[in-house]
């Protein structure tokens, strides 16, 4: 989905405090293009010292703050790149896997039928592929990905295109777009419900607070709309996000100065 038809304001200096200054908040990160800047290898997008340090700070803080990371990156590519697995909740592949901050992990519900036509997309990916194009597949279980940050755009759009036809005819999964990736997910695979879920879950304590950059993100913006403060990371133009901040590391900036002042 397109985002909305504004421009970000840009994010005010110390907001992140004053809010917490209030009362408790509930603070939800994307991972890519937010913690860690985009890199051309997705295995290496290791997260900002700064906001690693801030994150580890920041979970250590239960009595003030709801911590949370919203991915369409599987859970374990998670842990491993964050080195944190309590203290916050994890959310992964677009919400379809959650593990809470006492480590216990579940699954969204209804998710069955779509895992047998993500098999069917797994091997039209195998045979369509040809070897050494710099078309990379992510397997994540609960949904695949083709990435093609790294391929000639001549040999990319062809096939990108036949998978998103392919998937118009596969009745259980949906087509997510990021930067320079294509996605065959679940239908549940949605960021606007993940964080939806996420905030009944703790019964609206907390001022929701969000933070992403890509296409995906536009869907928790939309979700947060009237009730959140929400926060494009990067990019220009339109946006459903209220504010715009400048990068990964102005958003590690932002969170090293809210775990100081808690």
């Amino acid at each position: 989905m397109s985002p909305s038809g504004k421009s970000p304001a840009p994010f005010p200096d110390g907001l992140l405090n004053d809010l917490a200054a209030r009362g408790r908040l509930l603070l939800m990160l994307d991972y890519d293009g937010t913690l860690a800047p985009i890199v051309n290898d997705p295995a290496a997008a290791w997260p900002l010292d700064q906001a690693r340090a801030a994150l580890a700070a920041l979970a250590a803080r239960r009595d003030r703050i709801d911590l949370a990371v919203i991915s369409g990156r599987d859970l374990a590519e998670l842990v491993r790149l964050l080195g944190l697995e309590r203290g916050l909740y994890l959310v992964g592949v677009h919400g379809l896997e959650l593990s809470d901050p006492d480590g216990r992990r579940e699954l969204a519900a209804g998710i069955e039928p779509a895992l047998q036509e993500l098999e069917r997309v797994r091997r039209w990916l195998q045979e369509r592929l040809p070897a050494g194009c710099g078309l990379a597949v992510e397997d994540k279980r609960l949904a695949v990905a083709l990435h093609y940050r790294n391929a000639d755009p001549a040999v990319a759009a062809p096939i990108v295109s036949d998978f998103e036809r392919y998937l118009a005819h596969q009745g259980e999964l949906i087509l997510k777009h990021g930067k320079k990736v294509a996605e065959a997910a679940p239908r549940g695979a949605d960021k606007g419900a993940a964080v939806r879920r996420l905030v009944e879950r703790l019964g609206g304590a907390g001022q929701p607070v969000y933070f992403g950059d890509d296409l995906t993100d536009e869907d928790a913006f939309r979700a947060l709309a009237g009730r959140g403060v929400t926060v494009k990371v990067g990019g220009e133009g339109e946006s459903a996000a209220r504010y715009r901040i400048a990068s990964p590391a102005a958003v590690a900036a932002a969170l090293h100065s809210l775990a100081a002042a808690l």
